[in-house]
């Protein structure tokens, strides 16, 4: 099974992403196969394929993890993408407030997860929300839609679930297996 660790925001918050998003969505309808708002989330650690053992050694993991973040607030302000937006292949909402936040809960989790044998992540971590994937050729964001402030929207992180994704032709589908909140 293919699973991962992720932090998940306030339906009110999403709602309001979803509105701020809809001129970017009409802009690259094509270029993007869209994130569905229900699974929006903010990813702390991919894990890939997993074993049963490997799932409840997460599960233990999380439940050692004290979560003092709940309740806390992000704020959204632009939209980003991985390498750059000169070459979007992932296009996803950068944080202005938070990341701090994220990067300390990440650190915890990778301490307490190699407690259980589970590398840790080679890459820095980014926090962010992930919007889209490019269907094909990367190629560069309008200016209009890098403006820091393009959206401006607080949100508060409600839980840390560790999610099994199955992937299908319609796109991924997030089973949560276990949540912290």
């Amino acid at each position: 099974m293919r699973l991962f660790i992720a932090v998940n925001i306030n339906r009110r918050s999403k709602d309001l992403i979803e509105k701020k998003l809809n001129s970017l969505k009409q802009e690259y309808k094509n270029q993007f196969k869209w994130v569905k708002k229900e699974n929006w989330h903010l990813t702390l650690k991919f894990i890939g394929e997993a074993s049963t053992e490997e799932k409840e050694n997460l599960i233990e993991g999380l439940k050692n993890m004290y979560f003092k973040e709940k309740n806390a607030y992000i704020q959204f302000d632009k939209v980003d993408a991985f390498p750059d937006l000169n070459q979007a292949k992932v296009i996803y909402l950068a944080l202005k407030q938070g990341k701090n936040i994220l990067c300390k809960l990440h650190d915890r989790l990778e301490n307490e997860l190699f407690k259980y044998d589970f590398e840790s992540d080679q890459r820095d971590y980014i926090p962010h929300l992930t919007l889209g994937r490019n269907n094909g050729e990367a190629f560069k964001i309008k200016d209009e839609f890098q403006q820091e402030n393009f959206l401006n929207i607080y949100a508060q992180i409600k839980s840390i679930s560790l999610y099994k994704s199955e992937l299908k032709a319609s796109g991924p589908e997030y089973i949560e297996l276990f949540s912290i909140k």
